[in-house]
């Protein structure tokens, strides 16, 4: 056992947080966790059956209908999730290994980005503070008074490969709202939500307003099909995402779906290329590429196509490619033997069609364990190729020559999805006008960021709903217009 795992509290590693309590599963099912980067198994969890999510569904019903979280003011609920963020914070170092641990994350990226799960449980315990959840609007026989109240029992599905700052924006803008959630971790990477689960504790939020289960796919069917769950918010694979929307339909129950990317990044014809590109490559292949809002197509003026792929391949090469935990990492491992072998499929693909190969390729970078592909880098791609197509998830790079702004424009939103994206130029208005006709829902300028107050979503297969600042508060919202006599 790794000192990490050592690091756990026996809660984390064995029981379930429902209804204010841990609690053992009532199945002897465990599932059990394989390092990436040894193909060793590590630990075992217990696995939910449809007892435990029952069990879950059944105190976030209690603690919405009966209990005193939704009847708290929004100043009220900041207190207890100002506390709640105070002990994640303390724990930031343990998660960040266990990210590395659970699916392979690079430890420098790990500690990177995990700070933004803490930004946004700051963010939501201030808005919950200041939001306007009450207004009055004047009618002709009196007012209004237009209330925004919780929406009620919201599932929160989040995926395996960042755990911790997905499930943070989900869980931190429900329960800002007056939500009672039920989170269902993923098999890959269980622990994350569960060390939440164990802060909100330790900051003494009423029993049953977050409840945690580790569970697979039938376990979570059965959670979104509830018709005790008023909301579903899930980020994971539009296959999925499709049948969530189709079985929330059904009952018209809420849903906000965070779905796949094929962002694109657009260089322009006066870009500064050694600044964009410093700015640029940190999004292209963070994670190896397992991150949804990766930026895996590069746009480039014809003219200038050349000079973008031998500096941009330059610098992919000199990326140190190995053990996740080593400091200097920038590659790791792919979560699985399915992952790894979908990634090199695509690869083969991408040869196939005619893309030139300009680094990397299928092998495993000399490693004789660990799910590892080489970084891969791709010229002369046309739009129409499947790697120009497909969200592939892993360190895969397409670089696509453009004829003029419109033609940028039109491959930028030639795919399915529309989730993220980027434009580099000195011109930044010039960059803000093209911006500004690509169909996604996320898009810098000059660079990446991701900020804890601005609404995070996409277009088309990438989903429906946004996450992060006001929207993804109001997600978690119903709104209620009572109106009132003149007299009142």
């Amino acid at each position: 056992m790794s000192e990490y795992i050592a690091a756990l509290s026996s809660n984390v590693r064995s029981r379930f947080f429902i209804d204010g309590e841990w609690v053992q599963s009532h199945s002897d099912a465990r599932h059990v966790l394989i390092s990436p980067a040894t193909e060793e198994p590590f630990m075992s969890v217990p696995l939910a059956d449809s007892v435990d999510v029952e069990r879950a569904v059944a105190a976030a019903r209690r603690a919405f209908d009966s209990g005193p979280w939704p009847k708290m003011s929004g100043a009220e609920r900041s207190v207890y999730l100002k506390r709640l963020t105070e002990e994640i914070r303390q724990r930031l170092p343990l998660l960040a290994q266990l990210w590395t641990e659970q699916v392979g994350a690079p430890i420098t990226f790990a500690n990177g980005l995990l700070p933004a799960g803490i930004t946004r449980f700051e963010f939501f315990a201030s808005l919950a503070e200041s939001y306007e959840f009450e207004d009055r609007r004047p009618t002709r026989r009196g007012h209004a008074r237009v209330r925004r109240e919780p929406v009620g029992v919201a599932a929160l599905i989040a995926p395996w490969n960042a755990t911790f700052p997905i499930v943070s924006h989900k869980i931190a803008a429900a329960l800002a709202a007056g939500c009672t959630v039920v989170v269902k971790s993923p098999l890959e990477s269980p622990l994350d939500a569960l060390i939440i689960a164990e802060c909100a504790a330790a900051a003494g939020l009423p029993p049953g307003a977050l409840n945690v289960i580790t569970a697979g796919r039938d376990e979570g069917a059965q959670l979104v099909q509830s018709r005790d769950v008023d909301k579903i918010s899930f980020t994971g694979s539009v296959a999925t995402g499709q049948w969530i929307a189709r079985t929330a339909a059904e009952r018209l129950a809420r849903v906000t779906l965070e779905l796949g990317g094929k962002s694109a990044a657009v260089l322009l014809d006066d870009v500064d290329l050694p600044s964009a590109l410093a700015a640029l490559t940190p999004f292209t292949m963070p994670f190896s590429g397992q991150i949804c809002f990766a930026q895996t197509r590069i746009l480039v003026p014809k003219a200038r196509h050349d000079e973008v792929v031998d500096a941009y391949a330059a610098i992919i090469a000199k990326l140190k490619v190995g053990d996740p935990h080593d400091a200097d990492t920038r590659i790791g491992p792919l979560l699985n033997a399915v992952q790894r072998d979908r990634v090199r499929g695509y690869i083969e693909r991408g040869m196939e069609e005619g893309a030139r190969l300009v680094l990397g390729g299928t092998g495993n970078g000399g490693f004789k364990k660990g799910y590892f592909v080489e970084p891969t880098v791709f010229s002369q791609v046309s739009s129409p190729m499947t790697i120009a197509q497909q969200e592939i998830f892993g360190a895969v790079v397409s670089i696509l020559p453009y004829d003029g702004i419109d033609d940028a424009v039109r491959i930028a939103n030639d795919t399915p999805y529309g989730l993220s994206g980027s434009v580099y130029g000195r011109d930044v208005e010039q960059a803000y006008a093209l911006a500004s006709r690509m169909r996604a829902g996320h898009i810098g300028i000059n660079g990446v960021e991701l900020a804890a107050n601005v609404p995070f979503g996409g277009f088309k297969l990438s989903g429906v709903g946004r996450e992060g600042g006001r929207e993804g508060l109001e997600a978690f919202l119903e709104t209620r217009a009572v109106l009132m006599p003149a007299a009142a």
